[in-house]
């Protein structure tokens, strides 16, 4: 489950740096330096640009998930000093409720995605066994 939700990574990494009594700060910096995927790049890209005074904002705004826009505003909020423990406890456990669904959901999808091998192998072999004796029968009983 480490790569299934990039910000349940940056959230447990957080929560893991202020329960050792540092900071936000360094549990971010911790998360962006161990991984190297879509979400770390953004995190970066959102720490440049709030250690540079820029319209982070607006690079929040482009996200398509909630669940990452509101990481980093939580993010935003702790490095401005206030406290963000029990928010980010929150947001860990609307995240896993959302993997669960997402799991779930492709779960429920599987036994259609099997049937498509099943259809297009297993029945047209199927069918030349059962009829392939007849059809030969007929053919040579026409020759004759």
């Amino acid at each position: 489950m480490e790569n299934l939700a990039p910000p349940l990574s940056c959230v447990l990494e957080i929560l893991s740096a202020t329960a050792n009594g540092e900071s936000i700060r360094t549990g971010f910096l911790s998360y962006l330096s161990h991984f190297n995927d879509e979400f770390s790049i953004l995190g970066r890209k959102f720490l440049f640009a709030w250690d540079k005074d820029q319209n982070w904002q607006k690079l929040i705004q482009d996200e398509k998930s909630s669940y990452r826009r509101i990481l980093l505003e939580l993010v935003a909020a702790g490095l401005s000093g206030m406290s963000i423990q029990n928010q980010l406890k929150e947001v860990q456990i609307e995240i896993e409720r959302g993997m669960d669904l997402e799991i779930k959901r492709h779960i429920d999808l599987l036994p259609l995605k099997m049937m498509v091998p099943l259809l297009l192998f297993q029945f047209p072999a199927f069918l030349i066994l059962l009829f392939g004796p007849i059809l030969s029968q007929f053919f040579k009983e026409i020759a004759k």
